[in-house]
């Protein structure tokens, strides 16, 4: 028996209403992939396409950390930095289906690139992917650490656990991506004016060490009065975000279209 709709997030650029997916930085060889015709044929029934970040965005409004708001914005952070916008109690896409692409805004014109090649995006400073890969180039140019001594294997977490021990290029490395993460977010205060924003992502689990240089970052950027009116709070619902907002944006699309 078929089952009466699927819903799908993906990591990358789609546009929700064709299921087409534009680019996926992290799952090499999706670009220009028509997921939603392709899973449609093979299942038999309806598909809902939409980005992975987008789901997540839409499952913390619904039952998480964005309840009871009508403007909600949720910054995902972990192997890239995504996002997702909750306007008018709507969540937004824009005209392409691209809109809360938040880890592509830029955060530093001389930064590294992000996974889509882009120099100085947020992505490539404050992702769990950029955090290692600078550990590496730090590492590489000499700089002492009792990383040194993970080798090949060093990611994201190795330096966690280094700057949770007190190491001195850990730490940086965790500051650097706090403060950036911040910043962006008072930019987005600026422009959005949100009631809340809620930070997700594997990156979460770092506590303290993103979310110190993260808050005090926000206010060298964000103007005081739309700052007052809004909370920066962790995402509440982990790991089953994608799957609360994949069924939830499925009820809603499934139910729009009869």
């Amino acid at each position: 028996m078929a089952p009466v709709g699927v819903a799908i997030g993906l990591p990358g650029p789609v546009d929700p209403r064709t299921g087409l997916v534009y680019a996926a930085p992290n799952l090499h060889g999706w670009e220009g992939i028509e997921a939603g015709r392709l899973l449609a044929d093979r299942l038999g029934c309806r598909v809902a396409v939409q980005n992975d970040a987008n789901l997540a965005a839409f499952a913390e409004w619904t039952a998480g950390a964005g309840r009871g708001t009508r403007d909600f914005v949720f910054l995902t952070v972990s192997t890239g930095v995504g996002g997702g916008l909750i306007l008018d109690g709507e969540l937004v896409t824009g005209a392409a289906g691209t809109a809360g692409e938040l880890g592509h805004v830029p955060a530093d014109l001389d930064g590294p690139p992000c996974g889509q090649g882009h120099a100085g995006c947020l992505e490539g400073i404050a992702s769990g992917t950029a955090i290692a890969e600078r550990a590496r180039a730090a590492l590489a140019a000499g700089e002492r650490s009792r990383l040194a001594a993970v080798g090949d294997s060093l990611d994201a977490r190795d330096v966690q656990a280094a700057a949770e021990a007190g190491d001195a290029l850990a730490g940086r490395l965790f500051d650097e991506a706090g403060r950036a993460l911040g910043r962006a977010i008072g930019g987005i205060v600026n422009v959005l004016s949100p009631e809340v924003v809620a930070i997700g992502g594997g990156l979460l689990g770092a506590g303290e060490l993103l979310f110190t240089p993260l808050r005090a970052a926000i206010g060298e950027i964000a103007f005081a009065v739309p700052l007052r009116r809004c909370r920066v709070v962790p995402a509440a619902l982990g790991t089953d975000a994608g799957l609360v907002g994949a069924t939830a944006w499925a009820v809603r699309r499934f139910t729009a279209e009869g």
